[in-house]
């Protein structure tokens, strides 16, 4: 990747980090019938240059205040704050920003002006000449795949070619830190895995000599999945910490999810202590003989259950107490033959 004016072509601080938050504490004061809220509570995180980290919690967690932090667009009421070294809310210059990346929830493109148009007001604020602007346009288009649709106006894309051209936006500079907030909200499954493709590619193609750091912030575990560290995040505090695999491992091989609106009295038997969640209550399970076992009393008992290995949504139900997604019923795991009322 050749650097733009805007792109410096080494680091200013190659030892930093590429995000520190140390004791960081962010409380909103309460707004007329809002009372107070506490986003973050003695938050301390690290991330390393080159990872690909993901920020794992439902709504209220405590995950968009964490980047707007390292944005630069709010700033903390205790605690320290540093993207790439640097405290990011101390007034960067144009070379500063060009290498910080930003795809915020709500789409930051205006939907009059084509792509392409987008684009050059983009570069005019990360200080490219009009030819440099000109060759950022044509290689990240390229690298997108958006090179047919730059005349195109915003307005008349569909959601997924119109987060594609936001992201192109943030990847105009060529970035060291990409920041992702709940970046496939309002897609389809089709257009959010094909967005997460895209997001995984631009982590895994960048040169070893400048790895680019991605962090994410998601409600949804199999966008997690993709990352090589998950952060689950609970009512502003970190509550676990690790590799997805490990952080799965760490609950069970597998786990059970029982249809019933009191807890089965199996459960107690076995020393089992499930969760609630959506009409289901979960539990996970240490052995394939456990397993057995539960699946032999739940059947006698006449419940409806499931048997699947452990997901990331059972990982930080059973961490925090809450589901990964209160408005909706959680995410099943691989679903076993259902076993229906007095079979055996």
């Amino acid at each position: 990747m050749t650097p733009t004016a805007a792109q410096p072509a080494i680091l200013a601080n190659p030892t930093a980090p590429a995000a520190h938050w140390s004791g960081v504490s962010r409380v909103y004061p309460a707004r007329r019938r809002q009372p107070e809220r506490v986003a973050l509570n003695n938050v301390t995180l690290e991330v390393p240059p080159g990872q690909f980290l993901a920020l794992l919690g439902p709504n209220g967690s405590g995950k968009s205040t964490l980047l707007k932090l390292l944005a630069g667009t709010d700033r903390p009421d205790a605690g320290d704050v540093a993207l790439l070294g640097a405290d990011p809310a101390a007034g960067a210059s144009a070379s500063a920003r060009a290498r910080l990346g930003v795809v915020f929830q709500h789409p930051g493109l205006d939907p009059l002006l084509t792509i392409a148009e987008n684009l050059r007001t983009a570069a005019a604020l990360f200080g490219m000449t009009g030819a440099q602007a000109q060759a950022a346009i044509e290689r990240t288009a390229a690298e997108l795949e958006l090179t047919d649709r730059l005349h195109d106006r915003v307005a008349s894309l569909s959601g997924g070619l119109a987060r594609r051209a936001d992201l192109a936006r943030a990847m105009l500079s060529g970035p060291d830190v990409l920041l992702l907030d709940e970046p496939s909200t309002g897609l389809d499954h089709a257009a959010r895995a094909s967005f997460m493709d895209l997001v995984a590619r631009l982590h895994a193609d960048a040169p070893p000599e400048r790895p680019r750091t991605v962090i994410l912030s998601t409600h949804l575990m199999d966008e997690a999945e993709r990352a090589q560290r998950v952060v689950c995040m609970s009512e502003g505090r970190v509550a676990l910490d690790g590799e997805p695999r490990a952080l799965r491992e760490r609950l069970g091989e597998r786990t059970v999810r029982v249809h019933a609106d009191g807890a089965p009295d199996a459960f107690a038997r076995l020393g089992l202590t499930p969760q609630r969640a959506g009409g289901a209550w979960t539990a996970p399970l240490p052995d394939a003989e456990g397993a057995s076992e539960l699946a032999a009393s739940l059947a006698r008992e006449g419940f409806a259950f499931e048997l699947g290995p452990a997901t990331l949504a059972d990982v930080y139900l059973h961490a925090t107490g809450q589901p990964l997604n209160p408005e909706t019923e959680p995410e099943a795991p691989t679903p076993a033959p259902l076993r229906k009322r007095g079979e055996r």
